[in-house]
C-alpha cells in the first residue's frame, strides 16, 4: 500500500524505517568473513615461514620427532599373546565369540553338504522362481554348474558357508543400527564417523590386528567381512526410514499408532526396498572380503586365487576370478529380483489363481526335496562328483603367454614399444622421481600445503584436519613408505581421470557404448581386487608398476560410471538452451553440460582416490612397496607393530584424501 504525503514523494507502509547507517556498519570479524580464504592462506604461510626457519630445510621428517608407535604396538602385541587365555576379556568374550562364529560355519557348511550338489543348485533355482524370474533361474543353473565343472565346488561352497555367516550377522546388527540411527539424531551423529571409517579404510589393513584378537581361521575372516560390508544396509536403513513420506507418517499417529507400531506397521514397509538394496550391497562387498580374508587362512575361493599369484598361474586364477564373479552375480540377480518384486504394485488375485500359486510354490520346494534325494542317491552327501570336472587354465595360459610374447619386448608397439619398456619409463621417469620429491620435501611444505588445500576446501576444521593428518604420518615413522604409496596413488589416479572421463563421456553420447562397457564394468567391480595383479605382472613385472596397473583395472568403474550418471542427470531444459543458442556438441559439454554434472565428476575422482588407495595396498603383494608391503610383512613375519602403524598411516591417509575431494563442490549434491 503507498500514501502521498507530498506530491513528489511517495512512501511504502510495508516498509522498514531506515535505521542510520552507523548503528549497521560491520563488525572487524564480518569484513574479515568478507576476504573469503585470503587471511587464512597468509596464517599458514607465516606459520610454514616460521616453521622453516625453526627446523631448516632438511629432507623428510625429522627423525628425532618419530614417536615408538611400533614399539608401543609390538608390546601390546606381546601382551594380548601373553595373556590370551587368562585376560578375561579374551577367555570369556573373544575366546567364546570366535569359536561360536567357527561353529556357525561348520553348521552352514553341514548344511550345504547334506543338500548334495543338486539339491544346492535346486535351492537357489527354487529361490529365483519364487521371486518370480526365471531368466536368473536359467543362470543360477550355468553358474552353479560352472563351479563343479571347474573342480571347484567344495571351496565354493566353504565361500558360500562363511558369507552366509558374515552377511546374516551384518544384517541383523545393520538393520536395528540404521533404525536407531534414523530415529535419534544423535546416534545418527555418533555412528557417522565410524561408518565412514569402516568404509574407507582398506579391508587388507586390518588383517593384522583381527589376526591378533582372532588368531588365524574363520572367526577373524567373518570379523573381517562385518566390518567391511555393515556400513551399507545401515546407511540405506537409514535413508529408507527417512524417505517415508511425512504425510505417511501423520497419518498413522492420526490413528493413535505407538512408535513402535509405527515403525513396524508403517515405516519399516515402506522402507523395505531399500533395506534390500542395502542388502545386497552388503553381499557384494562380503564376498569381495571373504576372498581376501583368504590371506589369514579362512579358505574357499581365495585359495586358489593365492594358489596361483604364488606360481603366477594365470589360468587357474581366471578360473577361480569367474568362479567369484558368477558367485557374486548369482546373489546380485536374487536379491535385486526381491527388490524389484517388492517395488511393483501388488495385485489382487482371485482365490483360484492364489490355488495356482500355492500349488506353483509348492511343486517348486518339492523339487528341492527330490533334488536332494536324488543327489544323495547318485554321489551322497558332499561335493560335485571329480569324473565331470573340465580344466580351462589351458587355453588361458595359452592366450595370455601369446600376448605377454607380443605385448611384453621392446618392439611390439609403435611408439611406446612392449609393456617391459612402459613399465621401465613409468617406474624410472615418473614414478621414482614423484617419490623422491614426495619423501625429500621438508615436512613442513606437505604439512601446511595441505592445510592451505583444506581450508580453501572445506574452511579451519578441515585444515586443522588433515594437517594434524598428516603430521601423524610423520610421527608414526611412516613418511618415507607414505611417499612411495603416494606416487602409486597420483599415478593412478590420473590414468583413471583421463581414460574414465572420456569413457564416460562417450557412453553419454552413444547408447551402445554404454551396453558395451556396462557388463566389462561390472565384471571390474565385482573381481575380487588381487585377482588383477597376476596378469600385470605377467605384462609390466614386479614392482610398483603392476600396483599402478592393478589399481587403475580396478578403480576405472566409478569414474566412468559417476561421469556417465552426471551427465545423463544435467536437466534438459539447460541442453534445450544451448541447442537453441546454436552450440554445436562440443560447446555444449564444455560450458553447459560438464560444469553441470560437477558434483558427480569431483565424487567420481573422490570414489576413484579410494579405490586406486585400497589396490594399492594390495600391491604390495607383487612387490609393489610402500605401506601395502609393510603390511604384507607385518603379516606373513608376525611384525605387529609395524604392520598395525602401516595399517594407521592407510587410514590416515584415506581421511586425508577423502576430506579433501569433499569440499563445498559435494555438498551441492541432491539430496
Amino acid at each position: 500500500m503507498t500514501v502521498v504525503t507530498e506530491p513528489d514523494r511517495p512512501i511504502e507502509l510495508n516498509e522498514a524505517p531506515t535505521a542510520p547507517p552507523e548503528r549497521y556498519q560491520p563488525s572487524a570479524l564480518a569484513k574479515l568473513a568478507k576476504l573469503g580464504p585470503w587471511p587464512g592462506l597468509v596464517v599458514i604461510v607465516l606459520a610454514a615461514l616460521v616453521a622453516g626457519v625453526a627446523t631448516g630445510i632438511t629432507a623428510g621428517f625429522p627423525a628425532h620427532w618419530v614417536t615408538g608407535i611400533q614399539n608401543s604396538f609390538d608390546s601390546l602385541a606381546n601382551w594380548i599373546t601373553v595373556h590370551q587365555t587368562s585376560a578375561p576379556f579374551f577367555a570369556h568374550f573373544l575366546t567364546p565369540l570366535g569359536s561360536w562364529l567357527g561353529d556357525c560355519v561348520i553348521w552352514v557348511s553341514d548344511f550345504l553338504n547334506f543338500l548334495t550338489w543338486p539339491g544346492v543348485i535346486a535351492l537357489f533355482v527354487a529361490s529365483s522362481l519364487l521371486v518370480g524370474n526365471w531368466r536368473v533361474a536359467i543362470f543360477v543353473v550355468i553358474a552353479m554348474a560352472y563351479f563343479g565343472l571347474i573342480g571347484l565346488w567344495t571351496v565354493s561352497m566353504s565361500t558360500l558357508a562363511l558369507m552366509s555367516v558374515s552377511v546374516m550377522i551384518a544384517i541383523v546388527v545393520g538393520i536395528p543400527l540404521g533404525i536407531a540411527a534414523a530415529a535419534n539424531r544423535f546416534v545418527e551423529q555418533a555412528i557417522r564417523p565410524v561408518l565412514d571409517l569402516m568404509q574407507m579404510l582398506p579391508a587388507y589393513a586390518y588383517l593384522v590386528p583381527i589376526v591378533l584378537l582372532f588368531s588365524i581361521g574363520n572367526p577373524g575372516g567373518i570379523v573381517a567381512t562385518v566390518i567391511y560390508a555393515t556400513p551399507p544396509v545401515i546407511r540405506l536403513t537409514m535413508l529408507g526410514i527417512h524417505s517415508v513420506p511425512s504425510e505417511t507418517i501423520e497419518a498413522g499417529k492420526s490413528f493413535g499408532s505407538s512408535r513402535m507400531q509405527l515403525l513396524r506397521k508403517v515405516q519399516l514397509p515402506l522402507a523395505l526396498r531399500p533395506i534390500i538394496v542395502g542388502i545386497n550391497q552388503v553381499i557384494m562387498m562380503a564376498l569381495s572380503v571373504v576372498v581376501v580374508a583368504s590371506l589369514i587362512g579362512t579358505g574357499g575361493l581365495g585359495d586358489p586365487v593365492l594358489q596361483a599369484l604364488n606360481i603366477v598361474d594365470v589360468g587357474d586364477a581366471f578360473t577361480a576370478g569367474v568362479a567369484i564373479v558368477f558367485m557374486a552375480m548369482i546373489l546380485d540377480r536374487i536379491v535385486s529380483a526381491a527388490a524389484n518384486r517388492i517395488g511393483r504394485p501388488s495385485r489382487a488375485l482371485s482365490l483360484e489363481q492364489q490355488h495356482r500359486k500355492r500349488l506353483q510354490q509348492g511343486a517348486i520346494l518339492a523339487g528341492v526335496v527330490v533334488a536332494v534325494i536324488i543327489g544323495t542317491i547318485l554321489s551322497g552327501p558332499g561335493g560335485f562328483p571329480p569324473g565331470w570336472s573340465i580344466s580351462i587354465s589351458g587355453p588361458v595360459n595359452s592366450l595370455l603367454t601369446w600376448l605377454q610374447t607380443h605385448l611384453y619386448h621392446y618392439s611390439s608397439l609403435p611408439i611406446i614399444g612392449g609393456t617391459s619398456n612402459l613399465s621401465a619409463f613409468t617406474t624410472l621417469e615418473i614414478l621414482n622421481p614423484l617419490t623422491r620429491i614426495a619423501g625429500n620435501l621438508p615436512w613442513w611444505i606437505p604439512v601446511f600445503g595441505t592445510a592451505a588445500l583444506g581450508l580453501v576446501i572445506g574452511g579451519w576444521r578441515r585444515a586443522l584436519l588433515v594437517a594434524a593428518g598428516v603430521m601423524a604420518i610423520g610421527y608414526s615413522g611412516m613418511w618415507s613408505d607414505s611417499a612411495i604409496t603416494l606416487a602409486q596413488v597420483i599415478v593412478a589416479l590420473i590414468m583413471c581421470v583421463v581414460v574414465g572421463i572420456p569413457l564416460g563421456i562417450a557412453a553419454y553420447w552413444w547408447d551402445g557404448v554404454d551396453r558395451l562397457l556396462r557388463p566389462i564394468l561390472d565384471v571390474l567391480q565385482t573381481m575380487p581386487a588381487f585377482v588383477y595383479l597376476i596378469p600385470v605382472v605377467l605384462f609390466f613385472g614386479v614392482g610398483n608398476m603392476a600396483g599402478v596397473a592393478a589399481s587403475f583395472v580396478y578403480a576405472l568403474a566409478p569414474a566412468v560410471r559417476l561421469t556417465n550418471l552426471g551427465l545423463r542427470q544435467v536437466r534438459r531444459d539447460m541442453v534445450e538452451a544451448g541447442n537453441a543458442f546454436g552450440s554445436t556438441r562440443m560447446q555444449l559439454l564444455w560450458k553447459v553440460e560438464l560444469p553441470a554434472a560437477r558434483p558427480s565428476i569431483i565424487l567420481a575422482i573422490n570414489q576413484t582416490i579410494m579405490l586406486v588407495l585400497a589396490e594399492v595396498i594390495v600391491a604390495g603383494l607383487v612387490g609393489g612397496g610402500g605401506l601395502g608391503y609393510d603390511v604384507v610383512v607385518g603379516l606373513e613375519r608376525d611384525e605387529f607393530g609395524l604392520g598395525l602403524a602401516a595399517g594407521l598411516a592407510i587410514v590416515i591417509m584415506g581421511v586425508v584424501f577423502d576430506r579433501l575431494t569433499q569440499g563445498r563442490f559435494v555438498r551441492r549434491l541432491p539430496a
